[in-house]
C-alpha cells in the first residue's frame, strides 16, 4: 500500500507539472534540536536529520529545542521560521549570513546576455546563492550563464520563454530545474540538481558532452537531446518518468535502493548502461505500476550487477545478463548470471543508431 501511494503522489507531481508548472523548491525542512555539544548553527548535530543547513533550505525554530542559536553560516535559506514556542535567541556572528532566498526574473534589458550583467535582471540584481530564478514572458533574450559557483535553489524556464540558455560555467541547482520552453544548453559543463529534473513538452534541454548529477526524480515530456552526455542518478527512491533517450545512464548504489521506471514507457541508453548494487544491499528495479511492463532498450555497453528486477521488458534484440541479481518476476529478454559486462559494437554490426530513434525503427 505504501508503495502504490507511494507512486501516486509522484504521478500527481507529474501531472501538476505539466498542467501548471508548478514551481515549489525541492528543498529540506531543517528544525534546530540544540542537541550538539555547542550552540553554533554549522554543527549539524543540532539539527533534525544531523544535517546543518545549506542554500534553499527551509530552517525552522520551535519548541523542539529552547536552546540559544549562534548562527556562523554563510547561506540564504528559503525560508526562516520562528514559533512563539520558540524562546531562545539567535544571534548572528561577524561575517556570517541569515539572508532568505529572493525570486529573480530575467528581463534581458542589458547590452549583453550576460547572467552577470545587473541589467540584465528585474531589479537589477543578480541572482545570488539560494535565490530562485525565473524566465518567463518578461523577455526571450537568450542568456549566458556566467555565474561561477553560484548555487540556485531553483532554476524555472516557463513555457512563456523561447529563447537560450547556455551555460559557461558548471551549474548547481539545490532545488529542481524546470524546462518547460525555450531551450537549455548545456554547452558541455556540468549540471548538478539536487532535486527533480524536469522537462516539459516545449522544453528542450542540449545535453552535449556534459556530466548531469540528478538526486531527484527524472520527468520528461520534452525533448532531450543527449549529445554524448552522461546522466548520473545520485539519490535515493528515484523515478524515471516519461520516455527518454540516454547517451551513458549511471546508478550505482551502496546501501539498499529503489529506481522505479514510468510503466508503459520506453528508456533507450545509445552507449553505456550501468546499474550496481552491492553485495547485501541490492539496487531493485521496478515498475510504477506492478505487473506492468516497462521498457529498457540498450544499445552498448551493459554493466549490470547485484540488482533485484521486476516487470522489464528489453526491447533489444540482444538480452541483457544481470549477474549476482534477483529475479521479481514478470521479465522479458533478460538472464540472470554470466559475464559482467556485454558490449555492442554498433560499426561491427552494421548497425547506426541515433538520438532521435525508437522502438520499431529499421536500421539496415
Amino acid at each position: 500500500m505504501l508503495y502504490k501511494t507511494k507512486w501516486i503522489v509522484i504521478l500527481f507531481v507529474y501531472l501538476i507539472f505539466l498542467t501548471t508548472f508548478h514551481i515549489t523548491a525541492y528543498a529540506a525542512t531543517l528544525t534546530w534540536n540544540g542537541e550538539g555539544g555547542d550552540n553554533l548553527s554549522s554543527n549539524s548535530a543540532n539539527w533534525s536529520g544531523a544535517v546543518a543547513p545549506q542554500h534553499g533550505d527551509n530552517v525552522v525554530f520551535d519548541n523542539t529545542s529552547l536552546k540559544d542559536c549562534t548562527w556562523d553560516l554563510n547561506v540564504t535559506t528559503a525560508s526562516i521560521t520562528k514559533y512563539s514556542g520558540y524562546t531562545g535567541s539567535i544571534t548572528k556572528i561577524s561575517g556570517a549570513s541569515l539572508a532568505i532566498a529572493k525570486v529573480i526574473r530575467w528581463s534581458g534589458g542589458g547590452s549583453d546576455n550576460l547572467a552577470s550583467n545587473p541589467s540584465n535582471w528585474s531589479g537589477g540584481v543578480i541572482p545570488k546563492n539560494g535565490d530562485k530564478v525565473i524566465l518567463n514572458d518578461a523577455s526571450s533574450d537568450d542568456m549566458t550563464w556566467d555565474l561561477a559557483g553560484v548555487e540556485i535553489a531553483l532554476f524555472s524556464i516557463s513555457s512563456a520563454y523561447s529563447g537560450t540558455v547556455t551555460l559557461n560555467t558548471a551549474f548547481t541547482v539545490t532545488g529542481n530545474i524546470y524546462v518547460a520552453g525555450g531551450t537549455l544548453n548545456l554547452n558541455n559543463y556540468g549540471l548538478n540538481v539536487d532535486g527533480y529534473l524536469m522537462l516539459n513538452t516545449d522544453g528542450t534541454i542540449l545535453a552535449t558532452s556534459s556530466t548531469i548529477t540528478v538526486k531527484g526524480h527524472w520527468v520528461n515530456a520534452g525533448t532531450f537531446n543527449a549529445g554524448t552526455s552522461t546522466v548520473i542518478l545520485a539519490g535515493t527512491d528515484q523515478y524515471i518518468l516519461g520516455n527518454t533517450v540516454f547517451y551513458n545512464l549511471s546508478k550505482t548504489v551502496l546501501s539498499a535502493d529503489t529506481l522505479y521506471f514510468e510503466a508503459g514507457k520506453t528508456i533507450t541508453i545509445l552507449n553505456s548502461l550501468t546499474l550496481h548494487g552491492v553485495e547485501g544491499a541490492m539496487l531493485t528495479l521496478l515498475s510504477t505500476s506492478p505487473g506492468s511492463y516497462w521498457s529498457l532498450d540498450p544499445r552498448g555497453a551493459r554493466n549490470i550487477s547485484y540488482v533485484s528486477i521486476q516487470d522489464l521488458n528489453n526491447v533489444n534484440f540482444v538480452d541483457i545478463v544481470a549477474i549476482h541479481s534477483q529475479n521479481l518476476g514478470n521479465n522479458s529478454g533478460i538472464g540472470f548470471g554470466g559475464s559482467e559486462c556485454v558490449c555492442l559494437d554498433n560499426q561491427e554490426l552494421n548497425f547506426t543508431y541515433s538520438v532521435g530513434d525508437r522502438e520499431g525503427d529499421t536500421h539496415v
